[in-house]
């Protein structure tokens, strides 16, 4: 596992990875677990020395005509979304707008859509898509609206699976420790072109802001998230993020997945942007030891990467802190058993509904369009 996710972590890096070593059954495990399969495969196809790795092929190809026969529903799919949501406030998120925007174009695994619209307009686009043959794929509306879910999963009619998103953090747990202005986002979105659909994504700034927020929060675990982060870094205007991370609270979530991807990947990221976003807080540290005693590409399972250190990351050290010793509070008491709604988001299938669930759900997202950190109180 050593050398062939140490032959990854280079090519990711920009470096020359040394292939001697590295099995190809070992080198698509790794590909497989991190994402990186079609992004890989691309790095191998143009390397200076591609004759040389060209075997290594063999473990990366897959992933890459997987990801090519998945972008023909996509592309029909995102055309329906496009369709359904004109007029509205949306973009975008993750996926396809990563690939087209931060990757250039270049192979960019991703399994999905992910659309995120104003909570004012929740309800309505959830029944525009609707109308267009959509359908919400878990019927447990109480328990969504138990849950406080920031997102519901949508299947769409040509079998993309749509993430339709109100806040960027799904679970109210973390989405509590900041307070992120959805509708502000949306107002800066910019036009793009994803799968020959004109669609709007977030401007540059808000791009890599999510990206980074994202990554924390899932753990910082997977190498693609902190490739997406190196690339997406080049041209960043870091003032700008400060300021709006600082208005958001994220300034030290954001630091953190920042600076694993700068320790993995050499992302260009400055040490004194490090510093202006995480307020100079020593919580980096702990990221830093995680990253440095379980590096990402060393290991395939996501718990022994340090990963509850970024996933308890808020807005200051000392809440991070508090939210650590909570976590493991819980973890020790008892374990996640799929159905926790701390653990999926509260989504458990029942059939048995009360009728007006749905509608209370929705009711609620719209209501808390006025509290701009999107914490959407319950009822």
């Amino acid at each position: 596992m050593r050398a062939a996710g140490t032959f990854v972590r280079d090519l990711l890096r920009g470096r020359a990875g040394d292939p001697d070593g590295v099995d190809p059954d070992v080198l698509a495990g790794v590909v497989r677990h991190h994402r990186v399969g079609p992004s890989v495969d691309h790095l191998l196809k143009d390397a200076p020395d591609a004759g040389a790795v060209a075997h290594l092929r063999a473990a990366t190809r897959p992933a890459l005509l997987a990801q090519v026969a998945r972008q023909l529903p996509l592309q029909l799919d995102l055309r329906l979304v496009a369709d359904a949501l004109r007029g509205s406030p949306w973009a975008v998120v993750k996926g396809p707008a990563v690939a087209a925007t931060v990757h250039a174009g270049a192979p960019r695994e991703f399994h999905d859509l992910d659309v995120l619209v104003s909570p004012a307009a929740f309800g309505d686009a959830l029944r525009a898509l609707e109308a267009r043959g959509a359908r919400a794929m878990d019927p447990d509306w109480a328990g969504i609206r138990a849950a406080r879910a920031g997102e519901i999963a949508v299947a769409l009619p040509h079998g993309t699976f749509l993430d339709l998103h109100w806040h960027l953090v799904n679970r109210p747990a973390r989405r509590q420790r900041f307070a992120v202005d959805v509708d502000a986002m949306l107002d800066r979105t910019r036009p793009a072109t994803l799968l020959g659909t004109a669609a709007p994504v977030l401007d540059a700034t808000d791009q890599l802001h999510h990206l980074a927020l994202h990554a924390c929060l899932s753990g910082a675990w997977r190498l693609l998230w902190s490739y997406d982060l190196r690339l997406a870094s080049r041209d960043a205007d870091w003032a700008e993020l400060a300021a709006r991370t600082a208005s958001a609270g994220t300034g030290l979530a954001v630091a953190m997945a920042l600076s694993r991807a700068r320790q993995v990947l050499d992302a260009p990221v400055p040490g004194r942007a490090l510093r202006t976003l995480s307020g100079g807080s020593p919580w980096r540290i702990a990221g830093r030891l995680a990253t440095t005693l379980r590096p990402p590409h060393a290991s395939p399972r996501p718990a022994r990467n340090g990963a509850v250190v970024y996933q308890c990351t808020a807005a200051s050290g000392s809440a991070s802190v508090l939210a650590l010793l909570g976590e493991t509070h819980r973890r020790l008491r008892r374990p996640a058993a799929p159905g926790d709604p701390e653990d999926t988001g509260g989504t458990g299938i029942d059939l048995r509904i009360p009728a007006d669930a749905r509608t209370g759900y929705l009711e609620d997202v719209a209501a808390q369009g006025t509290d701009r950190g999107g914490r959407l109180s319950a009822r």
